[in-house]
């Protein structure tokens, strides 16, 4: 890390030992710049507790999230921006790393808590509940993790909060433990050792702070580092004992529930039951969850059950592993000939059928649920291709499918498929030994090919054709626009299918029934097919919200 420059005239409260909200806030900004920059070296490293390969990219993003919220309260007190930075990370944490950092948030928060500037005492108290907020969230806490670093970090902190100490040598200490705890990282966990790199979340851990502690000096961010070396091979026969054990690697699941009367310790103790690398974070009425699990279905339909759900977010770890088992090592090539899709979906049976279809890398989203140019651009870079098509599914979606192809260095289209109907229908159409611009031609002429409908609920009471509609009533979309209200769900099916396939000769009909469509959507099926005489297909979406989608090809 370079020297650091003289001090300024204005840097005031640096120089008294204390931080105020707008210092607090630049150095989370800085922690956020850090965290960016080594992402991609940070993900490089990642074997525990499986190679999902996202740490890095996890913690960047959780960061910006916090940072987004902290930068709206910098005019506040030092507690204002640490609490909104603690609410920001918790709603835009991701993935396991991501929900462990925003526990450290909460606990830094709460020491913070009524406090116009932090002093030496108070920067080590928050570091000390940070790191017991990120221990209580681990269902099985092991030495090695992140949780050692922030441990060192905490306990250099309050030997360092001497009464003649400043913010700053505080922060120096912990910065400079938490460096060496990650030195030891691999001399804990044999996993690490035998892989030849160090833990992930505890490298990302250390960057975090350097980055706090530069801004803090007035110093340039130091220039991303050599984390560890991943050897290949043992990755390799790692994954191939994984696989031999269990089958299969299962999915990672995360989303935020919201209810009443969430019992946080009874809720982690039904994912234990699930799956494993549970973590449950949250208080008030929210929880935050991630839970590895070969069952995903099952974890869902429980959240349902308890409260509602929101940022839903499903990846299968399987993919995740063969396409990091697939590179060589950090720095490799990480792309390949040929085009790779990326599709987005809600609901874990459409997010399969993408899957099975051909699609590379799922972004979770859908209706309700956009995801955001970031997600989609994350993917894009993920899909280990050069070429890469985006399939939004959503008319709400398509615009910022097309912000995170502007945004790649790889060649990005956006196939602007509306619908998940079109979606299907264009991914029919890839043929992988064609090349980009020929596969996105006929995949946009296939989507054209298909009209889109939708069943519903109507949120409030409104009018359709001049006709009142009472809230919770079932109702029918065709591109995206109502036009028929019905007494059941059923009813609204039938209204839509016959609407769409007026004028078409022998159409396809495809109903994507949803995870409130009910037990009869097999009679359902062969009435339409009795009455109208056309061909209807039956596909299990599990899409949330709309208990069928419709397609008419």
């Amino acid at each position: 890390m370079a020297r650091r420059p003289a001090r300024q005239a204005h840097d005031r409260t640096h120089a008294s030992g204390v931080i105020d909200g707008a210092a607090l806030a630049r150095m989370f900004a800085a922690a956020g710049d850090s965290l960016r920059a080594q992402a991609a070296a940070i993900d490089a490293i990642n074997v525990f507790p499986v190679p999902d390969g996202d740490t890095g990219t996890n913690m960047s993003l959780t960061m910006s999230a916090a940072n987004d919220a902290a930068a709206r309260a910098a005019g506040g007190t030092a507690a204002d921006v640490a609490q909104a930075a603690a609410d920001g990370a918790l709603m835009g944490a991701r993935g396991n790393s991501g929900v462990i950092l925003s526990q450290v948030f909460r606990g830094f928060a709460g020491a913070a808590a009524g406090r116009r500037t932090l002093d030496a005492a108070a920067l080590a108290g928050g570091l000390r509940r940070a790191a017991d907020a990120a221990r209580r969230a681990i269902t099985e806490p092991k030495e090695g993790t992140i949780l050692t670093a922030i441990d060192a970090a905490a306990l250099a902190a309050e030997e360092a909060a001497t009464p003649t100490a400043g913010a700053e040598d505080v922060l120096a200490a912990a910065a400079a433990a938490a460096r060496e705890a990650v030195a030891r990282t691999s001399d804990l966990l044999p996993v690490l050792k035998e892989a030849g790199v160090v833990d992930a979340g505890a490298q990302g851990l250390y960057v975090l702070l350097a980055g706090m502690l530069a801004a803090l000096r007035g110093e340039a961010i130091a220039a991303p580092e050599q984390a560890g070396a991943l050897d290949a091979a043992w990755l390799r026969e790692w994954r191939r004992a994984h696989a031999s054990r269990d089958g299969a690697a299962g999915f990672c699941v995360e989303f935020i529930v919201l209810g009443d009367t969430i019992d946080a310790a009874a809720l982690r103790e039904r994912m234990r039951g699930i799956g494993d690398s549970v973590l449950v974070a949250g208080g008030d009425g929210m929880a935050r969850v991630h839970v590895h699990t070969a069952a995903p279905d099952d974890v869902l339909e429980y959240a349902r059950s308890i409260g509602a759900i929101s940022h839903e977010k499903v990846d299968d770890l399987g993919a995740q592993i063969d396409g990091f088992v697939g590179r060589d090592a950090p720095g490799a090539a990480e792309t390949h000939a040929g085009v790779a899709v990326v599709a987005v979906a809600s609901g874990d049976a459409l997010q399969r059928l993408f899957r099975s279809l051909g699609a590379a890398a799922i972004v979770s989203g859908g209706p309700t649920m956009n995801p955001s140019a970031g997600d989609i651009h994350a993917a894009v870079e993920a899909a280990g291709a050069a070429d890469v098509i985006v399939l939004p599914n959503d008319r709400n979606i398509i615009m910022a499918a097309r912000q995170a192809a502007a945004a790649s260095s790889r060649r990005v289209c956006v196939v602007p498929s509306a619908s998940i109907p079109q979606g299907v229908a264009a991914l029919v159409a890839m043929n992988a030994d064609a090349s980009l611009d020929e596969n996105v031609a006929a995949m946009e002429a296939a989507a054209a090919r298909v009209r889109s409908g939708a069943v519903t609920r109507a949120a409030r009471a409104t009018r359709i054709g001049g006709g009142a509609v009472r809230s919770g009533q079932p109702i029918g979309l065709r591109d995206d626009e109502p036009f028929v209200a019905a007494d059941t769900v059923e009813g609204a099916v039938r209204a839509c299918v016959i609407e769409m396939v007026a004028g078409r000769v022998d159409p396809l009909v495809t109903l994507y029934a949803g995870a409130d469509a009910g037990a009869t959507t097999a009679r359902l099926a062969d009435a339409l097919r009795a009455d109208l005489g056309v061909e209807i297909e039956v596909v299990d979406g599990g899409q949330p919200h709309y208990p069928y989608l419709i397609g008419v090809e």
